[in-house]
């Protein structure tokens, strides 16, 4: 059930494609980007006029041991922790952007937290106004949700995230973690029970105490294999790092 809080100003949480062939049509794609340019000139511009403002709910419901939860968000910071209760639990911060604390009330409205199922299977994802066609940006940079989430320490995890950063502690479940732009932290509880890692950045950084650090560039990855464990790791991030440690 949520159970909206305050609501005070805020600061955030510390493809390829070939050469076109003619003149002409490389003037459309210079055309085509610098629609897209404006659109989020003007985005940006009117969001800097504005003050950040947030509003609290929580969340809970009922979660089973191996169950799994699935996590699709735009825009915003992820928190998750794993703990020993039969028990999902999720605290939901929506952030915007507005000149007011009355300007910002139906912008809250405007972002929808649903959450959906429960025991073994349960889906979290966050609902955004929808986009007109002419003008896909508008209103992107002020609207966002940070989520912190307890979950039992055994359950599987996948989530995708457009923008934002995912830190991941005490889980010893399975985790596919896919984010666009952001940084990944992944805390290992126990090095025994990993069987695998898989962890690239297509354009970024990689870093983890399990081979040491990748280079940033282009396509860095880590791969680990342990044929006695039980625990299967996937991290993929487009545009970011991702960091990955034993939590010892």
């Amino acid at each position: 059930m949520a159970l909206p809080s305050d609501v005070r100003p805020k600061s955030r949480f510390s493809s390829d494609f070939d050469a076109p062939p003619t003149v002409g049509a490389q003037m459309a794609w210079k055309t085509k980007w610098a629609l897209v340019s404006l659109c989020l000139l003007g985005g940006w511009c009117g969001s800097a006029c504005a003050d950040e403002f947030s509003q609290v709910s929580r969340y809970s419901v009922r979660m089973f041991s191996y169950g799994l939860l699935t996590i699709d968000s735009r825009v915003g910071d992820i928190h998750i922790e794993g703990w020993d209760e039969p028990r999902l639990e999720i605290e939901a911060e929506k952030v915007v952007r507005a000149k007011s604390d009355e300007a910002a009330k139906p912008l809250y409205e405007e972002l929808k937290v649903v959450l959906e199922g429960k025991d073994k299977r349960v889906s979290l994802h966050t609902l955004y106004p929808p986009r007109k066609v002419w003008r896909p940006f508008r209103g992107e940079a002020r609207l966002s949700v940070n989520y912190r989430i307890k979950m039992p320490f055994d359950a599987n995890l996948a989530m995708k995230c457009v923008d934002g950063d995912v830190w991941i502690r005490g889980v010893v479940g399975k985790q596919v973690v896919m984010v666009n732009y952001g940084d990944v932290e992944v805390d290992i509880p126990s090095l025994d029970r990993l069987r695998s890692l898989r962890a690239h950045a297509w354009l970024g950084y990689v870093q983890s105490d399990l081979h040491g650090e990748d280079k940033g560039g282009f396509g860095p990855g880590i791969s680990y294999w342990n044929p006695n464990g039980e625990q299967d790791i996937y991290v993929k991030v487009r545009m970011g790092g991702v960091f990955v440690y034993r939590d010892e």
